[in-house]
């Protein structure tokens, strides 16, 4: 399931990088999340920071800022991981929303320390502290939990047609 969320937001990486390069999704938000609840920590930490190493490789900021950002962001929200259930979509969607507004707030301050001018205008804070975590937030709902949802009855359809099928080649011996 991993592997399709991270296929998920390559795509959507893409995606926004030529038909929306001016709205600044996190793109990586949702897998993250799904990463949290399904992963071990260590686990969590390495796609964090693999996932932090893509988007620093297409940014302009500094190298290892996005690996470093999604590192502590994974670090500190691992624990909230009890809270939520991987199953359901609105649980999916508001932990991504908490990373996103987490990593949002991380930017900013490891963007200060690289002595990077960050304008910090009243509109700005609005919609990138409040606005963008919302739209991430629906971005997990639409873009990750319908396709996962479907995987995931796929696959039990799958594992039950051979489970009837073990069942009634056995019976029939």
């Amino acid at each position: 399931m991993l592997i399709l969320a991270f296929l998920l937001s390559t795509i959507a990486l893409i995606f926004q990088s030529i038909f929306l390069p001016h709205i600044s999704i996190l793109a990586f938000s949702p897998f993250l999340a799904l990463a949290l609840l399904r992963g071990t920590f260590h686990q969590a930490l390495w796609l964090s920071c693999i996932s932090g190493c893509i988007m620093d490789l297409i940014s302009n900021d500094p190298m290892g800022v996005h690996a470093l950002n999604y590192t502590l962001v994974a670090a500190i929200l691992f624990k909230t991981r009890r809270h939520f259930l991987y199953d359901e979509p609105f649980h999916l969607s508001l932990l991504t929303a908490f990373f996103s507004f987490l990593s949002t707030i991380f930017q900013v301050l490891i963007l200060f320390l690289f002595d990077r001018r960050v304008p910090v205008q009243g509109r700005w804070a609005i919609a990138d502290f409040f606005g963008m975590p919302v739209i991430d937030g629906l971005y997990a709902f639409v873009w990750f939990a319908g396709p996962l949802a479907l995987y995931s009855k796929q696959k039990k359809m799958w594992d039950l047609f051979w489970i009837k099928r073990k069942r009634a080649s056995r019976t029939s011996h």
